[in-house]
C-alpha cells in the first residue's frame, strides 16, 4: 500500500506537504496542491490511520450511492436500506450521483477518507465505475451493487430480474392483439435497459413476431421530456407503433404524455406498458400493463447482504434476483408475479 514518502516523491514535494494537503490546510499554493492531489490519485493513497479505522470495521455508518435522490424508486430503496440499517444500529449516509462518474469518483474518494462500515451503491452506467469499487474492495471496504450489475467485477448484487419483466409485459401486448410494438428505453451501454431490451425482443420471438429495429429507440432519456419527443415524433410514421413497452417510470411519463396530448386513449387506442416505480406515473396506473419492482425489498436484502460480508459470511458472490409484480388494467384478468 502506497504510503505519504511514496506520494512525496511523486509530487516533488515533501511528506508535511502531503500531509497538510491531506488535512485540507491553506498553508499549500493551488498548483502544489494541484501536484499531490494527483500523485494521491495516482498512487490510490489513503491515509494510514483512516485506512486503519475503515479496516477495523469500527463505524456505525453506512454509505449508499445512488443516482437521483429526486426518484421516488431510489428513495424507496434508501427507505429500505435506512430501515435494516437503523434496525442494527447503523446510519446511512447518501452520496447523489446524478449518474456521473465524476461524482461517483469524488464520493468514493470521500468515502475512502471517512469511517463507513460498508458501501451499497447504484453505479452509474460508465464501464469506468469498475475501476472505484475496485478501490474500495482494495482498501478493505465491503460494498454491495443495488440494481445496476457492474460490468468486469464480480460482486454481491441485489436486483431485480428486468428482463423477466419487460417479457411479461411484451408478451401482455401481443396477447391484447398488438403486433407492432416500439421499445422505448435508456442506451444501451446501461446493462439494466439492455436486460430489458432482450426480454422484449425474446417475447416477441416467442410470439413469432419478426423483430424491427425501427421499433426499438434507446437514447439520453432518463428527463421525460426526450421521451415525449420521440414518442411524439413516432406517431407521424407512415406505419405507427399500435403499442409502447416504456423502459423505466420516466421515459413512461413523458411517453404517456405525448399519447394523451394526440388525443389516444391508452389500451383502446394504442397499447401501454411500462415500469411503474415512480410516484409521478400513480395518476395513470390504472390504464396502464405495468411491472411494479420491489424497491424498498431491494434495499433492505442487500443491507442484509452487506452485514452477512461484515459478518465473515464467506466469500462466494450472491446475485440476488427479487421478481416484478405485473398489474394489469382494469377489465384485463388479475395480477399475477413474474418469478
Amino acid at each position: 500500500m502506497p504510503t505519504v514518502k511514496d506520494v512525496a516523491r511523486r509530487a516533488g514535494v515533501s511528506m508535511i506537504t502531503v500531509s497538510r494537503v491531506v488535512n485540507g490546510s491553506d498553508k499549500v499554493g493551488e498548483k502544489t496542491r494541484q501536484k499531490v492531489e494527483e500523485a494521491i490519485r495516482e498512487l490510490n493513497y489513503v491515509p494510514n490511520m483512516v485506512a486503519s479505522s475503515l479496516r477495523s470495521s469500527q463505524s456505525d455508518l453506512l454509505a449508499l450511492v445512488l443516482p437521483d435522490i429526486t426518484n421516488t424508486f431510489w428513495t424507496s430503496i434508501a427507505r429500505g436500506v435506512e430501515d435494516e440499517a437503523w434496525s442494527r444500529g447503523y446510519g446511512v449516509f447518501i452520496c447523489n450521483t446524478d449518474n456521473d462518474l465524476a461524482k461517483e469518483e469524488a464520493y468514493i474518494e470521500s468515502l475512502l477518507r471517512r469511517r463507513v462500515g460498508g458501501v451499497l451503491c447504484v453505479p452509474t452506467p460508465d464501464p469506468a465505475s469498475q475501476q472505484q469499487f475496485q478501490r474500495l474492495r482494495s482498501h478493505g471496504i465491503s460494498f454491495v451493487v443495488i440494481h445496476r450489475p457492474l460490468e468486469g467485477i464480480e460482486a454481491d448484487v441485489v436486483r431485480t430480474d428486468g428482463e423477466g419483466a419487460a417479457h411479461a409485459l411484451t408478451t401482455e401486448l401481443v396477447r391484447l392483439g398488438r403486433k407492432r410494438i416500439a421499445y422505448v428505453g435508456m442506451p444501451l451501454s446501461d446493462k439494466v435497459s439492455a436486460d430489458r431490451l432482450e426480454g422484449y425482443n425474446r417475447a416477441l420471438h416467442d410470439a413469432g413476431i419478426p423483430a424491427n429495429p425501427e421499433l426499438v429507440m434507446c437514447g439520453g432519456l432518463d428527463k421525460e421530456t426526450g421521451a415525449y419527443n420521440l414518442v411524439h415524433d413516432s406517431l407521424w410514421w407512415s406505419e405507427r407503433p399500435d403499442a409502447y413497452l416504456l423502459g423505466n417510470a420516466r421515459i413512461a411519463v413523458g411517453g404517456v404524455h405525448a399519447l394523451l396530448d394526440a388525443g389516444l386513449r391508452l389500451q383502446e387506442d394504442v397499447g401501454v406498458a411500462a415500469f411503474h416505480d415512480i410516484s409521478a406515473l400513480d395518476h395513470y396506473a390504472s390504464r396502464l400493463i405495468r411491472a411494479v419492482q420491489p424497491s424498498r425489498e431491494m434495499g433492505r436484502q442487500a443491507t442484509q447482504r452487506l452485514f452477512e460480508i461484515a459478518a465473515g459470511g464467506g466469500h462466494e458472490y450472491h446475485d440476488v434476483v427479487l421478481s416484478s409484480q405485473i398489474i394489469l388494467p382494469t377489465g384485463i384478468p388479475a395480477p399475477r408475479i413474474v418469478n
